[in-house]
């Protein structure tokens, strides 16, 4: 009986040991020599299985690209070719802008300005457009036309292997003084 009890205090202790050392959580940090060269990576393991590592910076600069390559060559083709602009979109954001057309038209409509300014007043020029990442998913887009500053923040999810814009959120609009 004393040997039972020995031995089950042994296995228990022994389970106790391997489950606190054994299993890596989320949350541990990861000893890795190369730590400083990859500070911009993301590590996470998932089901005791390998680390799955994530280069933050790299999708940054793919969003980043993403929209800046969409802002420059809509721009190159004219604000009306809404075969290209369908071509960057969800569906969700394809609703967004027919159900944000307010005016009288025929055929199809697109309130496609709302990634440029708000409308209803004259603005000026572009003089610039700065794009920043803010997250995975969300890219700000600051407009600034001679009279006019427009922030707008979209929201960009991959599909497949390229990324679309499933919304847009005006964040500022504001006309400035001469």
């Amino acid at each position: 009986m004393k040997l039972q009890k020995k031995l089950n205090m042994v296995l228990a202790m022994a389970f106790l040991l391997c489950s606190s050392s054994c299993h890596v959580k989320a949350s541990d940090k990861v000893s890795d020599p190369t730590a400083d060269t990859l500070a911009t990576e993301e590590r996470a393991v998932v089901n005791d299985g390998p680390i799955v590592t994530v280069d933050k910076s790299a999708q940054e600069q793919d969003l980043k690209a993403f929209v800046e390559k969409f802002y420059a060559d809509w721009e190159e083709r004219g604000l009306l070719d809404y075969d290209y602009v369908k071509q960057h979109i969800t569906p969700q954001m394809l609703e967004y802008l027919i159900n944000s057309y307010d005016y009288e038209c025929e055929g199809e409509c697109l309130a496609t300005w709302l990634f440029f300014y708000e409308g209803g007043g004259d603005c000026g020029g572009l003089t610039s457009r700065q794009v920043t990442v803010r997250d995975e998913q969300h890219v700000l887009v600051e407009n600034k036309y001679e009279n006019y500053e427009y922030d707008v923040l979209l929201t960009v999810v991959k599909v497949g292997d390229t990324y679309k814009i499933d919304d847009l959120e005006q964040k500022r609009s504001e006309y400035l003084n001469s």
